[in-house]
């Protein structure tokens, strides 16, 4: 075995995820195992969101003693964040098997390295013998493998622009390959108002159950002091609450809400503030949570973003509001290089400060007034790598746990 499993995975196969393969390969695998339905399915898409419900819906399962598998992505700081069950992470011992069993697959069923994780997720989740599966959607739907399991609720958070080199230049582009996770005679829950015609015709078309909120008929400010969780979640959480077969409604309360956390989203210790908005909409929202609750404070903006995002439209929201950006070299392998954020950020009157690591960037944050904050945003790879400076400066385990004691 490897001796850092989740780096030698990153380093060695994560890269290969969206290379598109056939799905015949995958299907075959997928149905040689036969797998045991759980008593209730749920599959997770959308644009943004979709994490931050998978959380709440493990938490709530839990606290219903309800047996739970949860498969997300991207991870923050492991590899093994991304299959848990009952919100316990899996091993390297049991990972490490479960890929060795699916790779083998890899040249004779044409799989890429996102279909091998998902068949090892499915299938540690039906060694477990669990009653829910809690499945997330990587990247639109319509593609996706974990679409090839028969849901009893599916939900699309919302959607917006990201991934148009794959989804589509348009919502609506976007919707159409999100909505492919509907199902015939079950709910399809949508959790903005405005719902995409994609959506509507899709829904129809399969006789599908389509659930969205009346327009006004709740308010942000009605359930989460923080903010931490948007009103889409929150729809979704209610509606998923009230369909499943659990019915996890009165768990959800304002104490629930407050209390939750999920690492890199709107993440506030000291004076910093981490939350990995990666697209337009997602920034505009984080925007909007600064107006409300640091209008007065000055912010030094740390940056950092895939390789395949358009920085400019991402720091665009900032003109006005920061004059400085900060920016490194030598963080993750999938993020961009200063080099390219500078040649595509030159419309942008920003004073970009270059630096060499994570390490250097922190050591700036430190310096700063304690009465600035320091906001790092742009990927959840830069807001990983962030968390894991923190705690080796500390010299404590990269795992969420150290970071619950840290923060």
């Amino acid at each position: 075995m490897p001796e850092n499993l989740s780096k030698w995975i990153e380093e060695n196969l994560l890269i290969q995820n969206y290379k598109r393969k056939s799905l015949d390969g995958y299907k075959e695998v997928l149905n040689s195992l036969n797998l045991k339905k759980p008593k209730e399915t749920i599959l997770i898409g959308g644009t943004n969101g979709k994490g931050s419900l998978s959380e709440l819906i493990t938490k709530l399962a839990l606290k219903k003693k309800v047996s739970v598998g949860t498969f997300t992505s991207p991870h923050l700081l492991n590899f093994n964040e991304r299959i848990r069950v009952n919100d316990k992470e899996i091993s390297d011992e049991i990972l490490l098997d479960v890929l060795k069993r699916f790779n083998r697959y890899k040249e004779s069923h044409n799989l890429n390295f996102y279909q091998i994780i998902s068949l090892a997720a499915l299938y540690h989740f039906d060694k477990s013998d669990l009653d829910l599966w809690i499945l997330e959607i990587g990247m639109g739907g319509r593609l996706d493998p974990m679409n090839f399991i028969e849901p009893d609720i599916s939900v699309i958070t919302k959607v917006a622009l990201d991934h148009q080199e794959y989804l589509g230049d348009t919502i609506e582009e976007i919707a159409a390959e999100k909505a492919e996770i509907a199902r015939a005679e079950k709910p399809l829950i949508f959790g903005s108002e405005n719902v995409p015609n994609a959506i509507i015709e899709k829904a129809s078309k399969v006789n599908s159950f389509l659930i969205s909120p009346e327009k006004k008929s709740y308010s942000i400010n009605d359930f989460s002091k923080k903010r931490t969780v948007s009103r889409e979640v929150l729809f979704c959480l209610n509606e998923v609450s009230k369909n499943s077969i659990f019915d996890f409604s009165s768990e959800i309360t304002k104490k629930f809400l407050d209390d939750f956390e999920i690492f890199g989203r709107l993440t506030l210790f000291e004076n910093f503030l981490v939350d990995s908005a990666h697209n337009e909409d997602s920034v505009r929202n984080l925007i909007n949570y600064l107006d409300s609750n640091f209008k007065e404070k000055k912010i030094n903006l740390f940056f950092a973003c895939s390789d395949n995002k358009d920085p400019e439209k991402l720091l665009e929201p900032f003109e006005g509001i920061v004059d400085k950006i900060f920016i490194a070299d030598n963080i993750h392998q999938r993020l961009m290089s200063s080099k390219k954020v500078l040649s595509k950020t030159r419309s942008l009157k920003f004073n970009f400060i270059v630096k060499d690591s994570i390490k250097s960037l922190y050591s700036i944050a430190k310096d700063n007034n304690i009465n600035e904050l320091n906001l790092f945003i742009g990927s959840f790879y830069f807001s990983g790598e962030f968390f894991r400076c923190l705690l080796e400066i500390k010299n404590l385990p990269i795992s969420i746990d150290s970071l619950k004691e840290v923060l």
